[in-house]
């Protein structure tokens, strides 16, 4: 058995962290969490739109607010390092509510990010995401917790700053 590299052990956490947060900054629409996690120099690949990163968090916040809401969830993670770059395979599923009233829809996408990061000082950021898409499926919307009943009685998730994240 290989001994533990707690090198590599804290870089990987640290990677896994950013993959985190990016996800966090698109549920919430924060948009400067997300500008902070790429270099300047970072590109983007989400098939719909292709080029800097800049470009990218300029074009998918207006699309996010356009959207009731969402969440990304993230799993099996698999980073590999390389020096002061490295590269992670991340599996997500996105859920994506669009509409309103009757035409409301659940936008549900699967499928896996191909990330590169480098470090530039002692800083990891993003240097390049590709997202490739394994599957999706539409649905009606069925979402009832914000009926006159029920909105007292659990606190919804928001978009940055009326996020319990933001507030406390």
């Amino acid at each position: 058995m290989k001994t533990l590299d707690m090198e590599f052990i804290q870089t990987e956490a640290t990677l896994k962290n950013l993959i985190y947060l990016f996800a966090r900054s698109i549920d919430r629409v924060d948009e400067e969490l997300m500008r902070d996690l790429f270099w300047l120099d970072a590109t983007d690949d989400h098939g719909l739109f292709t080029g800097t990163a800049e470009d990218y968090v300029a074009w998918v916040i207006p699309l996010l607010k356009s959207m009731n809401g969402t969440q990304h969830t993230i799993s099996n993670i698999l980073v590999e390092l390389d020096g002061d770059k490295a590269t992670a395979e991340t599996y997500f599923v996105a859920y994506h509510q669009i509409g309103e009233g009757d035409e409301a829809i659940d936008m549900i996408a699967a499928g896996r990010y191909f990330d590169r990061f480098e470090k530039r000082g002692d800083e990891w950021k993003f240097s390049h995401r590709k997202a490739v898409y394994d599957w999706n499926r539409n649905d009606p919307a069925t979402e009832n917790w914000s009926s006159p009943e029920m909105k007292p009685l659990l606190e919804r998730g928001a978009r940055k700053p009326d996020d319990y994240l933001y507030k406390n």
